[in-house]
């Protein structure tokens, strides 16, 4: 008798350009897993129907792009607790009974910089940004146990109310939040600064300041979530430091992460960033 097939898809809208099936597909190729990985364009009022019809169709996992995270956080009967403080669901088990989410935005970026050798252990981090994709991945990087996270947005209420949202899970992790302004007046020591908006889709300018680029030393990384192209955060970073990435590595190990939930394996995720750009 054949084995069957697993179902997989990962959406979004818009989702034309996602790299997620030939990523699950060379994670796969690792184990000669045969499966199927499709793109679905969904908009958000359709989603909850979508998700339906991809469970009576017998889809096992989904993966969730923007702008679908929260409401696929709405959909799951149960969520880790990654996911429940981060109210951001990118990695959807559909079992028999139960709808499961998770998400490993966060653990994609520290996996990332784990694997550039980028400890975040006591350092001062700056995140640019107080929507999804922020709230996304700060859980993580609370647990990295840096000495400061500062959060900034460009409007600065937002960043305001993440910080006092995530205040008792930073202070239960000896982690100081603190929210500054985009154009700061002090000088400051960023040993990390990460671009969580998606500001290069609509700007040819960076989202931070050149006041907030006098803090960085050529020891300072430099972390853009986006990927794709040198975005202008990146442009302007290079100037002072040559530690500047974009976001496909964290794109690589938080697919890793989703197919070790569906899977029970680990694949080699090294040389993934180079096969992609083959394919």
């Amino acid at each position: 008798m054949n084995k069957k097939i697993k179902k997989f898809a990962v959406l979004g809208h818009p989702i034309k350009h996602s790299l997620s099936p030939q990523i699950h597909f060379l994670f796969a190729n690792e184990f000669s897993i045969d499966l199927e990985y499709k793109k679905i364009d969904i908009d958000q009022e359709d989603f909850f129907d979508s998700i339906a019809n991809l469970k009576s169709e017998g889809f096992y996992g989904l993966n969730i792009t923007m702008p679908l995270k929260y409401l696929a956080f709405q959909i799951c009967d149960e969520v880790t607790e990654r996911s429940s403080l981060c109210k951001s669901v990118n990695t959807i088990t559909l079992s028999d009974k139960k709808i499961i989410g998770d998400s490993t935005d966060g653990r994609g970026l520290i996996n990332d910089l784990n694997k550039k050798s980028i400890s975040i252990d006591g350092k001062n981090i700056l995140l640019v940004g107080a929507g999804g994709a922020a709230s996304g991945v700060i859980y993580d990087l609370i647990q990295g146990k840096p000495k400061q996270i500062f959060l900034t947005n460009r409007t600065i209420n937002k960043a305001s109310k993440m910080q006092e949202y995530w205040k008792l899970f930073a202070d239960k992790n000896q982690v100081i939040l603190k929210v500054i302004d985009l154009n700061l007046q002090k000088k400051i020591n960023f040993d990390l600064v990460i671009n969580a908006t998606s500001a290069s889709l609509s700007s040819k300018d960076s989202p931070i300041s050149n006041s907030i680029y006098n803090c960085l030393t050529n020891s300072s990384v430099c972390y853009d979530m986006m990927y794709g192209s040198k975005t202008p955060f990146m442009k302007e970073a290079y100037k002072k430091t040559d530690l500047v990435y974009d976001g496909i590595g964290m794109l690589v190990e938080q697919a890793a992460v989703s197919f070790n939930i569906w899977h029970h394996l680990n694949p080699i995720t090294k040389n993934i960033e180079e096969d992609l750009k083959i394919l």
